[in-house]
């Protein structure tokens, strides 16, 4: 499934990267923007060395920021991960649900007429919901601000709307007895600017 979402992506990335028309509208400089995404994240090596174990799971994502102009942004938004980690074997049943909420600033390169690529850096504030024990250790609830960072492409299709792709890295987000680890979220998503 992680793969067909990353080939997607890609796929969608090199299409806009074509694509022609119409130049990003005037009225899309600035504006309240209206972000939803949706796709996979996954724990990068919560599953190292570990049998009955899954780290990955359909995430969501949605924002509400400004666009002060056509290169310069800053966003607020929620994300859930769902289960960045599921185990199940003799060291213990372990199961660990994440979100955050989110403050970024976005920096956009536009490229020919519709398309842009972007960069965004910013503090996530985060939330693990643990269940059960590791080793026959009880694992509690983590909750921590960590930078995170993100790049990604959109295509505005008209004024006010326009597709976007996106990579996200969250720092030290999963956190397996102690093992503090890395999560990397692919979403695909739309943007409203009103």
């Amino acid at each position: 499934m992680r793969t067909i979402i990353k080939r997607t992506l890609l796929c969608t990335a090199l299409g806009m990267a074509t694509a022609t028309g119409a130049a990003f509208a005037e009225d899309e400089e600035n504006g309240v923007t209206l972000g939803l995404d949706a796709g996979q994240a996954e724990a990068r090596n919560a599953c190292d060395n570990v049998i009955n174990c899954e780290s990955d799971d359909n995430a969501v994502r949605v924002s509400l920021g400004y666009q002060f102009n056509r290169m310069l942004g800053l966003e607020v938004g929620y994300s859930s991960f769902g289960t960045v980690f599921e185990s199940n074997n003799n060291q213990g049943v372990l199961s660990q649900d994440a979100n955050a909420w989110t403050l970024s600033a976005t920096g956009t390169v536009p490229v020919g007429d519709r398309f842009g690529i972007y960069g965004r850096a910013g503090v996530a504030r985060f939330d693990n919901e643990t269940s059960s024990t590791v080793q026959g250790v009880p694992v509690s609830d983590d909750n921590e601000t960590k930078p995170y960072f993100g790049a990604g492409v959109k295509m505005g299709l008209t004024g006010n709307f326009a597709l976007r792709a996106e990579y996200q890295r969250y720092k030290d987000l999963a956190n397996v007895g102690g093992v503090k680890d890395d999560v990397d979220a692919w979403s695909g998503g739309v943007v409203f600017t009103f």
